[in-house]
């Protein structure tokens, strides 16, 4: 018979095992073909970011996606990007991956990949969301194109957080563009983090007491320049990547403790289905590797 004291070391041993987490960030480098330095510069930027913000002995892969659709506000299209999301994340849980984060802010083929598989899967926008909720009463979320508006708008009502956003446009663009975010992530110039104090402090304004950080690539600026609140305001900046993965670094280690995982009852919503199907529906379209 095994003593309660050996049972406790045992599951003390397995919660400190190492935690691997797999991040699709929802691009592929051929949609950056045009922007020859930024993929190399989000790459290093991001796995510097991870490196500081999750805890000693839990490891993430920043990954580029093998195929996307791009024009992800076309739902037609952004259905497309989302099977291969899913199929990216299939693979990981193939390769023993303890998690995974779907990119970007709003959360393509999250609900899918969460029923897919077994392992526990996040989505840094509704992380964020939940999180904004333990940090003040409503929030606002900034985007970086006005074609992601209704994208975001339709997550806040589907996860059920509408009576927590602000009332009047919760989700705003900013002048965030492509040469102020490389300058952001080098360094070089605050430009982009005016362009974002200058909307959320509208939002503010319209009575938002978080601001949410659409975008997953913004962690590193905020690090960078020490950006972690609206300044004079005392309203945070929920950094939407970061509760993603910390999110998913925790849900692996709930379930290496207490067993907790996903329902798995007939009527809850990421119930998994028979793998032998999934699989062959797989093969049929051409989808498994």
């Amino acid at each position: 018979m095994i003593s309660k004291k050996s049972e406790g070391a045992e599951r003390l041993v397995k919660e400190q095992k190492d935690i691997t987490i797999y991040w699709p960030i929802g691009m592929s480098r051929r949609d950056m073909a045009d922007r020859e330095v930024i993929p190399d510069l989000i790459e290093e930027a991001l796995n510097e970011y991870t490196r500081q913000i999750m805890a000693s002995g839990t490891s993430v892969t920043v990954d580029w996606m093998k195929k996307t659709a791009s024009f992800y506000h076309f739902i037609c299209l952004g259905m497309i990007t989302d099977i291969y999301m899913v199929n990216d994340i299939l693979e990981a849980e193939r390769k023993g991956y303890d998690a995974a984060m779907v990119g970007p802010h709003w959360d393509p083929g999250l609900l899918a990949a969460r029923e897919a598989v077994s392992i526990p899967i996040t989505g840094p926008g509704e992380s964020a969301m939940m999180v904004a909720q333990t940090l003040g009463s409503h929030f606002a979320i900034l985007t970086v194109r006005e074609d992601y508006v209704p994208m975001i708008e339709r997550n806040i009502r589907l996860y059920g957080f509408e009576s927590r956003a602000i009332t009047r446009r919760p989700v705003r663009r900013f002048g965030m563009t492509f040469d102020n975010l490389v300058w952001g992530l080098q360094g070089t110039s605050d430009e982009f983090l005016v362009e974002f104090e200058k909307t959320a402090r509208e939002c503010i304004a319209d009575g938002a007491d978080v601001i949410i950080a659409g975008g997953q690539f913004f962690g590193p600026v905020f690090i960078k320049h020490q950006f972690f609140t609206i300044p004079n305001t005392g309203v945070p900046v929920v950094d939407c990547a970061a509760c993603g993965l910390k999110l998913a670094e925790m849900l692996v280690s709930l379930r290496r403790s207490i067993r907790l995982a996903k329902s798995e009852h007939v009527n809850a919503p990421f119930n998994s289905p028979p793998r032998e199907v999934l699989d062959r529906v797989r093969r049929e379209f051409n989808l498994n590797r």
